[in-house]
């Protein structure tokens, strides 16, 4: 009965090593799971953190584009509207040539410009009192000079134009304006507006 009672107690005291055997390493695998839990958080945390950054990063830099884009084209607007706001004033500032440039100006353009046969001269209301009978006596010597075979006379209309005038023939007009005149030149002169205005870019 005593061997009993001890081959009992003897049973369960090495029921209760392996028992605690058994918890120690469950607690041990416990704390290496949370370990390697954590090392995986912070790992995935480190990561996540990485990849916002370079996400910011990459927002920040497209928006810098954007921002030098939109200040590169405010400024080329600026430029544009500059050129053309000069380009508008053209006309004018030829029309405030004295009377020999202006005139040898508008001579030119009648010369080149004037058809064979028949023309009628029908000028700017604002150039009537320069382009006259004595310019288009002029202009005629000089096409007869040239061989030209043109009969010009002074119309007793006018036109609305900001200058010049419109050259009548029976299957042709011409604009010979101050307006057509500076769209002829447009393509020249705008870069050389520009560069006045801001030097070679």
């Amino acid at each position: 009965m005593e061997n009993l009672e001890r081959l009992k107690s003897r049973i369960l005291d090495e029921a209760r090593e392996r028992a605690d055997r058994i918890l120690s390493a469950a607690d041990e695998r416990c704390a290496e799971i949370e370990q390697e839990a954590k090392a995986k958080s912070d790992e995935t945390r480190k990561s996540a953190i990485e990849r916002a950054r370079a996400v910011a990063g990459e927002e920040e830099r497209r928006a810098e584009i954007m921002r030098s884009l939109e200040i590169r084209n405010a400024v080329l607007r600026a430029k544009g509207d500059a050129v053309e706001e000069l380009m508008a004033e053209v006309p004018a500032r030829i029309r405030a040539l004295p009377d020999e440039e202006y005139l040898g100006i508008m001579k030119k353009m009648l010369i080149s410009g004037a058809p064979a046969g028949e023309v009628e001269v029908v000028v700017a209301a604002l150039d009537r009192g320069r382009i006259n009978s004595e310019f288009i006596k002029d202009a005629a010597s000089e096409l007869d000079a040239g061989g030209k075979k043109t009969q010009l006379r002074l119309s007793s209309d006018t036109v609305d134009l900001a200058g010049g005038f419109i050259l009548r023939a029976s299957t042709v007009e011409v604009d010979c304006s101050l307006d057509s005149l500076l769209v002829a030149c447009e393509n020249e002169l705008a870069p050389l507006i520009a560069e006045a205005l801001f030097g070679r870019s």
